[in-house]
């Protein structure tokens, strides 16, 4: 019975949540993004992922499809986008077409293709980094068995060219994408732009994901040997690796992800440098400490990096309110606002000009 009152407060607290989410007042410059299709085509639709969307309306006469938004700091925004193309067939069927990259511009500017979709750099913005095709560094992924998961676990492991004994190591939660970072981490390090950092990626779980990232209740038993894994196995036998490594860790995530990190930052101080979340979901909500309150405890605490997007409204507005807390407790952090929803690209880009702020050479 008890657990069934739970379960009622918890849904209902979502809808609360949902429905009154308040938007926090920002100094921001309001600029117009101005969307263009010029192609053959019936229906034309821009989406910001996870963001704002909009309808293009059709020119009679030059047939070109046309569309306006307000976006704040356009010229400093990063985000991923898609424009969907309808067109009827014969039988008057709407039909998904592919868009041409080539017939879409926002603001004048050709499309900047990211695999399957788009991505908008502000003009202010060095978003467009480049990566090394061939690594001057090293790259393997390798099985790690864990007494506390019973399982085999992939490890990505980036290692740069000339290792010294204090050079900074940063785990990732999600650690598969270190795979994909590592060649513009490899670029910034052999152009001089940061000083070498090796990068250690921590593989999801395939199917216990959340409750490994995600405290929740303290039963969560699956939280609890996922810590044990990375505290008392994984960075142990990492750092023996490197004779007499002397360096300071650092851990990166974002979204559930963050949220592991978080938890590291304020239950086990003393491990990491600084913490770097990126979208944190879930365990700094209101939702989550009204279940697992969190406390603050410790004299001293690492760094926090934090970041969102002010299109995630209810993750944006969780990370603010928990600013406010870390700012309280006198904890030092820094926190950027993403023009943007919750974007894997802009993860990526944003903590790659993290690095470079922080590693800078």
């Amino acid at each position: 019975m008890k657990n069934l009152f739970i379960e009622i407060i918890f849904i209902s607290l979502i809808i609360s949540c949902q429905s009154n989410s308040a938007r926090i007042k920002q100094d921001t410059v309001s600029e117009k993004l101005v969307i263009n299709y010029n192609g053959d085509a019936d229906v034309v639709q821009f989406k910001m992922f996870e963001g704002l969307h909009q309808t293009l309306t059709k020119d009679t006469i030059t047939g070109i499809f046309e569309g306006f938004l307000e976006i704040p700091n356009l010229n400093e925004a990063i985000f991923t986008y898609d424009i969907v193309v309808h067109k009827k067939d014969s039988l008057k069927r709407m039909i998904e077409l592919e868009p041409e990259s080539h017939l879409v511009k926002l603001n004048q500017h050709d499309a900047i293709e990211e695999r399957d979709q788009f991505l908008w750099i502000g003009k202010n913005r060095n978003g467009n980094y480049f990566k090394n095709e061939e690594l001057t560094g090293s790259l393997v992924t390798k099985s790690m068995t864990s007494e506390f998961l019973e399982e085999e676990r992939e490890i990505t492991v980036y290692t740069p060219k000339g290792v010294s004994s204090k050079i900074p190591y940063i785990y990732f939660t999600d650690g598969s994408v270190v795979k994909d970072y590592a060649p513009y981490i490899d670029r910034l390090i052999t152009t001089n732009k940061i000083r070498p950092i090796k990068l250690i990626g921590i593989h999801s779980s395939s199917s216990n994901r959340y409750k490994e990232y995600v405290k929740g209740g303290d039963d969560n038993e699956v939280f609890r040997k996922h810590q044990r894994f990375v505290y008392k196995e994984l960075i142990h036998s990492i750092e023996k690796e490197t004779e007499n490594w002397e360096g300071k860790r650092y851990l990166f995530g974002f979204s559930n992800g963050a949220a592991f990190c978080m938890h590291a930052g304020l239950n086990q101080p003393n491990v990491f440098e600084e913490i770097i979340a990126f979208s944190t979901a879930d365990y700094i909500s209101s939702m989550a400490q009204w279940i697992s309150p969190i406390k603050f405890e410790f004299d001293e605490y690492p760094k926090f990096y934090m970041g969102a997007g002010r299109y995630e409204k209810s993750i944006f507005n969780n990370n603010i309110e928990f600013l406010d807390k870390l700012k309280d407790n006198e904890i030092q952090v820094q926190f950027k606002e993403f023009v943007s929803g919750h974007d894997y690209n802009v993860w990526r880009i944003e903590f790659l000009e993290y690095l470079e702020n922080r590693f800078k050479k």
